[in-house]
């Protein structure tokens, strides 16, 4: 069996974090809008913006969409809870990026 790279493992864990944030902003907001395309503006510039958005005092942000990244970076990289809570700072950031550039793939996948 093929070893998984840590930067396939990343990127899939950074999917992840993106379906999730996509489908629960549908379970929140109208889900006859492009809802991929609302979250990504919405936190481009600022990630905690999501908690307005979603009017639920960050519990879709912090103990959902982060902890996925939290919880990989504590396995993979065997990082104790405030190291990999720092590094899920990032790779939520690179989470927002990813879903700004793949949109039309992430609102395809959270409607079919």
């Amino acid at each position: 069996m093929a070893k998984t790279s840590k930067k396939q493992m990343r990127n899939e864990i950074i999917i992840d974090m993106d379906e999730f944030i996509v489908t629960y902003a549908a379970t929140l907001l109208d889900p006859n809008k492009n809802l991929s395309q609302l979250v990504y503006d919405t936190a481009k510039e600022d990630i905690t913006k999501l908690d307005d958005l979603f009017k639920d005092n960050g519990f879709g942000r912090k103990n959902k969409f982060y902890n996925i990244g939290e919880g990989f970076l504590r396995d993979y990289d065997n990082l104790d809870a405030e190291e990999a809570q720092k590094q899920a700072d990032q790779l939520a950031t690179e989470a927002i990026d990813y879903l700004g550039k793949n949109v039309s793939f992430f609102e395809r996948w959270r409607t079919d």
